[in-house]
């Protein structure tokens, strides 16, 4: 009712009691009127109007020349109409909502304006370029430009869907942004598995258009009055993280996953090109581009909605600031957008897809393994490494083994399950798992021990000097040609994970050590796909072993860092003992650090023999495995010390 009675007020702009009407933005909510038209339309059209990906098109004849896109002939006319009135609906709500934009302050009400630019310029092209396409080599320069233009419109819509949820106080909100949000993905999801999905798309956009008008016409008591993010905005953004891998699941299940020739299941990744049927020309994406671009969206909507925590909440959780945020969420964001421009050109069906496989593949992948570190990084393990696990395994080149990437993907779907739980019962996105932090940490280096002393069986001597490190008949029933590219990226999983769960000891001490180590290991992993740019697998052991060494160079010194930073702690804390410890352990690993040093550019500063290679690569594996034998001591000592073992989860809710 009181939902209803704004709405009255807002048509005769007085209050009930004949008052002037105190409420959002009379102006734009006819933007809102205007949208549900648009869903009505998409509706009866029962196709997607927004210019994805991967439209299906027919040549009808050459002389009149005469081709089909979208299944019909009215399909210019249907997205003209569409899209132009959405721009329309844009520029009304841009224009209706300056106070509010002005009362709020940010960027994210602007994308309104951006928003009427791409739906215009996409209603626009859609029947003009239609109308100008002459020959059957014209037609996937107009649909490259096409998508081109759709995108800035997707990212515009996204980010105006977060502006909802994030400004409100009430349910109105959530569900206007919520409901827009799912729009794109939902569309996307449908586009490809069927019309049912479709109408369910224009069914929310219907929703959400219609909470939107009333979102506008409500009064402005139901806008946040501070900078954090209201307890609306912190649920929508776990229910919308446990949607996102959801939705995600449809790329990960629908077309990359195979049998191998020689026996087991393989995962492709979204890269992977499948040329035409004989006879038609360009090429092919195994996995549906446009399965690709709704999980990004929604990856998009779900980032850009990372909430901004209150005084109550950071007093009631050592977690102590927020997780996602400046710019590291900005680069995740920027990769995000690397991968639905990517997505968008992928489904052009001509030999565009071979230009963008390498972003189609770092985009989202990049975005979690950076949103998984931020989170261990404030040591929260259990909802950081599914997503880092994940990531990683989507890169693995030619092929990963298929249940390596459906394990993670299900526990990254489960951790976001309990984070969605969590920001509805305690207004938190996330756990406080300090104990976890030194014990994932002290479990990765023993792992890496395991390796470099090859405990897990060597490879074959074709791989020399490397076959220590990769044992590539490691798993019982799988031919190694079938699992040597995964093989080769466990040390260097191992080492990214380790040097993950280290950044949480830094975690609200006061130095940046861990910040900085978290950065250069996220880079790193989007190295993993150039390990499958060699000729053989003894090529890419090589390189394997060339990225893991490189990324423990560099984050030697940073741990060594990390060390003696810890060992002021400790001291500080009354232990001078245990402090005096870890120093003198870091100071040897530094000792033994330039011993290496000084016998690699000994030995290859020239053409080193096989008896000097060895003799390097004994010497590595010496300096690793005793460093991280005295790391592991030293983060043991500093979690009892420091009173991180004690750290886990709190089942409390938070004062009121």
């Amino acid at each position: 009712m009181a939902e209803l009675s704004s709405v009255i007020s807002a048509i005769r702009k007085k209050s009930p009691e004949d008052e002037p009407a105190d409420i959002v933005g009379a102006f734009a909510g006819f933007g809102s009127i205007l949208g549900i038209i648009a869903a009505v339309i998409g509706l009866l059209a029962g196709i997607s109007l927004v210019p994805l990906t991967s439209f299906s098109w027919e040549l009808i004849s050459t002389t009149p020349f005469e081709w089909v896109l979208g299944g019909t002939s009215l399909f210019s006319i249907y997205t003209g109409a569409f899209m132009g009135l959405l721009a329309v609906s844009m520029l009304l709500q841009a224009m209706g909502s300056s106070d509010l934009r002005s009362r709020l302050g940010g960027m994210f009400g602007s994308v309104f304006y951006v928003g009427f630019i791409a739906a215009a310029a996409v209603a626009l092209f859609a029947t003009l370029g239609f109308a100008g396409v002459g020959f059957v080599t014209y037609i996937p320069t107009y649909l490259s430009t096409l998508y081109l233009i759709g995108v800035f419109f997707v990212i515009a819509w996204q980010m105006a869907s977060v502006f909802y949820v994030d400004s409100s106080l009430t349910w109105v909100g959530f569900l206007a942004g919520l409901m827009n949000g799912l729009f794109i993905p939902i569309l996307a999801l449908g586009q490809a598995l069927g019309p049912l999905l479709i109408y369910v798309a224009y069914g929310l956009l219907l929703v959400g258009q219609l909470m939107t008008l009333i979102y506008w016409w409500s009064p402005k008591s139901s806008i946040r009055g501070f900078a954090r993010s209201p307890d609306k905005a912190k649920f929508a953004f776990g229910l919308s993280g446990f949607l996102t891998f959801v939705i995600g699941a449809a790329a990960v299940f629908i077309g990359p996953i195979d049998t191998h020739p020689l026996g087991g299941e393989i995962w492709s990744p979204w890269s992977t090109i499948v040329a035409l049927p004989v006879g038609e020309v360009g090429l092919h994406m195994l996995t549906n581009p446009v399965l690709l671009y709704g999980f990004l969206a929604m990856m998009l909507f779900w980032i850009l909605l990372s909430p901004r925590l209150g005084a109550k909440e950071l007093k009631t959780t050592t977690i102590g600031e927020d997780i996602i945020k400046g710019g590291s969420k900005w680069f995740a964001v920027f990769m995000i957008f690397l991968g639905i421009l990517s997505a968008s050109q992928s489904g052009v069906f001509s030999a565009t897809p071979s230009g963008f496989g390498f972003f189609l593949v770092i985009g989202p992948a990049a975005a979690m393994i950076l949103i998984g570190a931020m989170y261990t990084a404030k040591t929260d393990i259990i909802t950081g490494f599914p997503l880092i696990i994940a990531g990683v395994f989507t890169m693995v080149h030619p092929f990963s083994i298929a249940y390596l990437v459906i394990i993670p993907w299900i526990l990254v779907i489960i951790t976001q399950l309990f984070v969605m739980i969590e920001s509805k019962w305690r207004g938190l996105t996330g756990f406080s798992q300090g104990s976890l932090s030194v014990l994932f940490s002290m479990i990765f280096a023993a792992i890496i021990i395991v390796f470099m002393f090859g405990l897990l069986g060597g490879g074959p001597l074709a791989l020399w000097p490397t076959n220590l490190w990769f044992n590539i008949s490691l798993i019982p029933g799988l031919d190694p040609a079938v699992q040597s590219s995964v093989i080769i990226i466990l040390p260097f999983l191992a080492l990214l994970l380790r040097n993950s769960a280290l950044a949480g000891f830094s975690h609200g001490r006061g130095y940046a050590t861990g910040g900085i180590l978290m950065g250069a290991t996220v880079l790193f992993s989007l190295m993993i796909p150039v390990i499958a740019g060699n000729d053989t697998v003894t090529h890419e052991a090589s390189t394997g072993a060339a990225l893991l060494i490189a990324l423990y160079g560099i984050s030697m010194m940073l741990v060594l860092s990390l060390n003696l930073n810890l060992a002021g702690d400790v001291e500080k804390q009354g232990h001078e003992f245990e402090g005096n410890l870890i120093k003198f352990s870091t100071i040897g690993q530094l000792i033994m650090g330039v011993i290496m040093l000084v016998f690699v550019l000994v030995y290859f500063s020239g053409l080193p023999s096989s008896t000097e290679i060895a003799l390097v690569i004994s010497i590595v594996v010496t300096f690793v495995v005793g460093g991280e034998i005295l790391s592991i001591l030293s983060w043991f000592i500093a979690g009892i010390r420091l009173g991180l073992l004690k750290e886990g989860f709190r089942i409390q809710r938070p004062a009121q």
